[in-house]
């Protein structure tokens, strides 16, 4: 009878003429549960949870499967699967259960046990009801389908699909036809949802970026208010923070979800640089400043970028999303730290760079971001003073050199630099000049590959060659100093890459011999 009220109750909220369709493993995967529930006789509904259900709605490729358990809690339902799995002599098709404490002054208010079952990553968790006192943190009791429903981030990702009888459910009551809308609505008042976790906030920007859907006015005006900005900076963990950055930034308008933060005011509080920065070296205009570099990229069209990247590009109404989305999100990550790129902060022992700071310390990034964004920083800046650079004989080789050691700098990444040079230039001649650095730098100077490039000479060489002793001290300075010299040569040849080892043997003779 349990089980019967359960199910009437999940009647009413069935969206008709919705099927979903599986795939041969996920049926198998969804069956096999259902052989627990029955095995163990459980009085249980199964659900799987938001992302899965919504993206196989709207026919996109869906992967990550949470199962939400209206009467126990994950842990113990991941517990049978296992036993289950043994006892029916199939162990080697089950890994072993990790469970994920909840952390609810970090906002992570559901303990999720993590098991892989026939291949798949599962999620289980309980369905989630909240009970609130006299404090933020709220007191977590299993509840129904509808209290865990109205209690997540967004209406399109509130639907169940109820794998007992393989049917979509909509709780809420709108979030199909927001599906159906575009539009990016929460299930409660918006800033109820938003304090409850405020990591909230940039999960709706990043949906709504990612599938091109406008936000809910109510929304987007409660993403503005302050309360939100300080629920942000206080009780969302950075390391969340930079997750949700990176999936905004990996996504296919990164530039979109950069004005979002910044027209709610969230920019800063994400980008933020220390107070003693921002009263002696830095104005309040940086931000606006870091966003018209970043839509000066976006606004690429497709001729400037083919020329930019040499490549022939197929037509696409947006020419950024031809790049690889790791080389998107580091463009746009360094096109938001443009405005940093001079400056330093006190940092222990010496300074720190700016950038290095807010990447480390304001966002948790890795050190590897740290470096990536600082090198397409310092060559794109490189880049456009070549490209301004008058060109005449005398020039030239000076010229060659500092291109050839910017590209050795950048690497394989150096066109990255060019995109993000592109994007800092004011006018459209100036952008014909970088194209023409770039035919210069490939055509004339042979500078392709250049960053691959190893000394012809080793330091052995040198010392056979000027009859130098390594061990002593002033002959091993002696020798690191020429080797430098020798790459310069190289890199000064017609062709760098072809450059011959006799010649340069008899270069490094008449130049260092006494």
């Amino acid at each position: 009878q349990g089980m019967k009220r359960k199910l009437d109750m999940a009647d009413s909220c069935i969206v008709p003429n919705v099927d979903i369709k599986l795939s041969k493993e996920e049926d198998d995967l969804f069956t096999l549960l259902m052989n627990v529930v029955i095995f163990y006789k459980m009085p249980c509904i199964l659900r799987v949870a938001g992302g899965w259900v919504r993206d196989k709605i709207m026919g996109k490729a869906a992967h990550d499967i949470d199962i939400a358990i209206d009467d126990r809690m994950g842990k113990s339902f991941a517990e049978s699967v296992v036993q289950f799995m043994q006892a029916q002599g199939r162990k080697g098709e089950v890994g072993s259960i990790g469970v994920i404490k909840s952390n609810p002054e970090q906002s992570k208010h559901l303990e999720t046990a993590t098991l892989k079952v026939l291949g798949f990553e599962i999620d289980f968790v309980n369905l989630r009801a909240e009970e609130y006192t006299d404090t933020r943190i709220p007191t977590m009791r299993i509840g129904t389908a509808l209290e865990d429903a109205m209690r997540r981030d967004l209406t399109i990702n509130a639907l169940f699909y109820n794998v007992n009888d393989r049917t979509v459910e909509d709780h809420t009551g709108s979030g199909m036809k927001d599906l159906e809308d575009k539009i990016i609505r929460t299930p409660l008042p918006p800033l109820q949802t938003m304090t409850d976790d405020p990591l909230r906030a940039l999960r709706a920007i990043r949906f709504a970026c990612r599938f091109n859907f406008k936000l809910d006015r109510e929304l987007e005006e409660t993403l503005s208010t302050s309360e939100v900005r300080q629920a942000l900076a206080s009780k969302v963990s950075k390391e969340r923070v930079y997750t949700e950055l990176n999936g905004m930034l990996l996504g296919p308008d990164p530039q979109r979800s950069l004005d979002l933060l910044y027209s709610c005011g969230m920019f800063g509080v994400i980008f933020s640089v220390p107070e003693s920065i921002k009263e002696e070296q830095l104005d309040a205009s940086w931000t606006s400043r870091a966003m018209a570099v970043g839509r000066k990229i976006s606004s690429l069209d497709h001729q400037s970028l083919s020329l930019i990247l040499r490549k022939d590009l197929p037509e696409q109404p947006v020419a950024l999303q031809l790049l690889p989305a790791e080389e998107r999100r580091l463009v746009f990550l360094a096109a938001a730290l443009t405005p940093l790129r001079a400056l330093q902060v006190e940092g222990g022992k010496k300074p720190v760079p700016l950038v290095e700071y807010v990447i480390r310390t304001s966002l948790k990034g890795p050190i590897k971001d740290v470096q990536d964004v600082s090198v397409l920083l310092e060559c794109s800046e490189e880049l456009r003073l070549l490209a301004a650079s008058p060109k005449n004989q005398c020039q030239d080789a000076e010229l060659k050199l500092r291109a050839a050691k910017c590209l050795r700098r950048g690497g394989a990444q150096w066109r990255l630099a060019l995109v993000l040079a592109a994007g800092e230039l004011a006018e459209s001649s100036e952008l014909k000049k970088l194209h023409a650095l770039e035919r210069e730098m490939m055509d004339n100077w042979a500078l392709d590959k250049c960053w691959e490039l190893k000394p012809l000479l080793s330091g052995n060489d040198i010392c056979q060659i000027l009859s130098l002793d390594k061990k002593n001290k002033e002959d091993g300075i002696k020798i690191g100093s020429i080797t430098k010299e020798v790459l310069d040569w190289q890199l000064s040849q017609p062709r760098p890459l072809e450059a011959k080892r006799e010649e340069c043997e008899q270069w490094v003779k008449e130049k260092f011999s006494t």
